[in-house]
């Protein structure tokens, strides 16, 4: 499989009520712009880069996930969840009382969703340099560290996973090291997060990030870039 790189832009929300419109095979239909908006938000990487592929240079209406808003989506992404954390929360499920908050869900925020176009842009290659990350994982909830996140470097299969503090130290290749520079942040139960603007003329950063357990969807009108392929070393 070709790896690709894509970037989704919104420049006008839409604010239809998602739940008022009719339920179809890859969304909704919208009465009142008379359209199917397709929902991203459920969909893997790799399945939306399918979908621009097929249907490149076509309009398109849709709902996403904030985090997907205007940062790079690779069909490249790995994300491992460890294996004990996967068999708890399936045990628990089954039961029907899994809670991955630990019963403090009160305050917890909301992260926004808005609706769009979509735009492709190119990673710039650095040449040879050293970049460590140093980061820790929050509950929102709590504010303490969480243990088992999985942190991944987009479009590539570098992984770390976070102690029991919520502590996690990643090495950046000299060739991920540019402006699209993503770490995708994932613990099942919880919505995942995207760590951008990183610094990477540094040789060391510091990051927190915190995981929040819901989110709502942007929804908008969609015109898909160009697919641009990553460069493989």
């Amino acid at each position: 499989m070709k790896h690709q790189t894509i970037k989704i832009n919104i420049a006008e929300p839409c604010h239809e009520n998602w739940e008022k419109m009719l339920d179809e095979e890859k969304g909704k239909f919208c009465l009142s712009c008379q359209k199917q908006v397709v929902d991203f938000s459920r969909m893997t990487n790799e399945e939306i880069i399918n979908y621009f592929n097929v249907n490149e240079g076509k309009k398109t209406c849709g709902r996403i996930a904030k985090h997907q808003h205007n940062t790079p989506i690779s069909n490249y992404q790995k994300v491992v969840t460890p294996w004990f954390n996967r068999y708890v929360a399936g045990f628990f499920m089954a039961l029907g009382f899994y809670n991955p908050s630990s019963a403090q869900t009160k305050d917890v925020p909301v992260e926004q969703h808005m609706k769009g176009e979509i735009a492709v842009k190119q990673p710039h290659i650095r040449s040879d340099k050293k970049l460590v990350i140093n980061g820790r994982v929050l509950n929102s909830a709590t504010n303490k560290g969480m243990k088992g996140v999985s942190i991944t470097v987009v479009g590539s299969d570098i992984t770390v996973t976070t102690d029991k503090n919520g502590n996690y130290t990643i090495s950046i290749p000299a060739r991920l090291q540019n402006e699209n520079l993503v770490l995708s942040v994932y613990h099942s139960g919880y919505n995942s997060q995207e760590i951008t603007g990183i610094d990477y003329n540094k040789t060391t950063v510091s990051v927190i990030t915190k995981l929040y357990i819901e989110e709502k969807h942007i929804m908008g009108d969609m015109i898909m870039g160009k697919v641009m392929p990553s460069k493989e070393n």
